[in-house]
């Protein structure tokens, strides 16, 4: 069962999976739209997931600045 996030009413959205696997290749999604991977292993995808949504971050708080 997912939980509301923050701010979020119990009314939930729809959320797709940000990983995925094709031929034991793992990938993941972004809001921005690229697919990027493959990685070894979900592990390794959603390690590089978080470094991606860090990275971002980063850039819109120097944007904002």
């Amino acid at each position: 069962m997912e939980l509301p996030r923050n701010g979020e009413n119990r009314n939930i959205p729809f959320r797709s999976n940000r990983y995925f696997c094709i031929n034991g290749a793992w990938y993941f999604t972004t809001r921005e739209g690229p697919q990027l991977g493959p990685f070894i292993d979900k592990r390794e995808a959603e390690a590089e997931l978080m470094l991606f949504v860090r990275e971002k971050t980063l850039q819109n708080s120097n944007i904002s600045a």
